[in-house]
């Protein structure tokens, strides 16, 4: 889920990152606020695979998710994070599911920003598509509670990864 937009909208580069040869690569890479980013989902996420692994960028390479570091701690089971990842793919599964009923089918954009393309005004006042965003507030709402929760690392530890969502109250 790091690389396919659920997790993280971007990757900001570090000085030992080369922008140019990452977009050679094939990446989409950005400038924000005097900062380079790779834009998520991350094109050379391939299958559940990094199809430029070994030339990948340097926040990627040092990555770990909260659940991969509490199974390597021993703090849970792989059993256990094995459950908890399919958790979270069904809840990713039911989101989607709602953007593609709501009639956002980007995939190529980060989920935060479909969600958020989805409240914008002007919206559908029509009481189908407002259960429909009713719903894809809570099937969000739920999917950051267990990211948060179970995979994202607190910024203190790991501060270039962090993503704080805000939930537009519309």
């Amino acid at each position: 889920m790091c690389c396919n937009g659920v997790l993280f909208h971007g990757v900001r580069l570090q000085a030992a990152d080369s922008a140019r040869e990452l977009a050679a690569l094939g990446l989409k890479v950005k400038r924000r606020k005097n900062e380079r980013h790779v834009l998520q989902p991350c094109p050379a996420h391939q299958g559940s695979q990094c199809a430029i692994y070994s030339r990948r960028p340097e926040r990627c390479r040092v990555f770990e998710c909260r659940l991969l570091k509490a199974m390597d701690s021993g703090e849970t089971t792989e059993a256990a994070a094995l459950e908890k990842t399919q958790q979270a793919r069904r809840r990713v599964a039911r989101v989607r599911e709602l953007f593609h009923r709501a009639g956002e089918t980007r995939e190529n954009k980060a989920f935060i920003t479909r969600y958020e393309t989805l409240l914008t005004e002007p919206l559908d006042p029509s009481p189908a598509a407002a259960s429909l965003r009713t719903e894809l507030k809570a099937a969000m709402q739920d999917l950051e509670d267990l990211l948060k929760k179970d995979f994202r690392v607190e910024p203190a530890l790991f501060p270039f990864c962090s993503v704080e969502i805000s939930f537009p109250q519309k």
